[in-house]
């Protein structure tokens, strides 16, 4: 056995008795009749293949540091993360609309979460070479992921809110009310939900659980006080990115429910 910068490596060997624990899961499914055998399987099969797909593309990608590359990856990231978020949402079921969906979240997380990460990648840690990949894909792919959870909270619940106080809404806009004031309690409520995981998350960093960011560095032969301060830098980062995807994706949406003369618009209930 042998190490790798400091960190034991893992043979192909010790990955296979590694799977071993995932036959528990296999066997309660079996036990209880929860027919998720095949999912198990084929869960593990695509992230064996996923990650080996990407684990060679890394590779490649850190040995170019090329600006170019390293920013297509990015963006498709951030557009693999939007269709994500849009495939999560509940009650939002025309084509079109789902579109436009879609397309802000893209928007919101590409202002939201790569603004925070050129913050992070080119002010507070500067690596050299500046856009050396094994820091700028690693941080961005936490600060997208954590900003597609973000955004698709606060879509969903804004989508919740209008449905729910529709009738408060459409009788302030009745009483003279703007969309914008109509909404507001909506919208509050909304990027409040979006942000709360951020924030109980960070509640109980170190207490109740070490994050992957700072676990990595460990594993990997940092020492854990070093790793403590990249782990308070991303997640410092990723409260700014939730709060502005948060933030845009509300704003835009919310359009989407009224017209250009503060006309509410009601979606039909999927259950319709």
């Amino acid at each position: 056995m042998s190490t790798v910068a400091g960190s034991i490596e893992i043979s192909y060997l010790q990955m296979a008795v590694g799977l071993v624990p995932v036959l528990i899961a296999v066997a309660l499914s079996l036990i209880y009749k929860l027919g998720l055998v095949k999912s198990l399987f084929i869960a593990v099969f695509r992230s064996c293949v996923q990650l080996g797909i990407v684990g060679y593309l890394l590779v490649w990608i850190f040995s170019q540091d090329n600006p170019w590359i390293i920013s297509g990856l990015l963006i498709l990231m951030v557009a693999f993360a939007a269709q994500a978020a849009e495939r999560a949402l509940k009650g939002i079921t025309e084509r079109k609309l789902k579109y436009k969906v879609m397309g802000i979240l893209f928007i919101s997380i590409s202002v939201g979460a790569l603004l925070v990460l050129a913050y992070l990648q080119f002010v507070v840690i500067r690596p050299k070479p500046m856009w050396d990949g094994k820091y700028i894909v690693p941080l961005g792919g936490m600060l997208i992921a954590q900003s597609m959870i973000a955004g698709s909270l606060a879509i969903e619940r804004l989508r919740s809110e209008f449905d729910t106080r529709a009738d408060e809404i459409e009788t302030l806009l009745a009483l003279g009310a703007t969309s914008n004031e109509a909404s507001l309690d909506a919208v509050k409520a909304s990027m409040t939900a979006a942000l709360m995981p951020t924030i109980n998350s960070m509640m109980v960093l170190g207490i109740v659980s070490l994050p992957g960011l700072m676990s990595g560095q460990i594993l990997a032969g940092v020492s854990p006080l070093l790793a403590v301060r990249y782990q308070l830098l991303i997640y410092f980062c990723i409260a700014a990115s939730a709060a502005l995807v948060s933030f845009l994706s509300v704003k835009m949406v919310k359009n989407l429910f009224f017209t250009a003369d503060d006309q509410f618009i009601r979606l039909e209930s999927p259950d319709d």
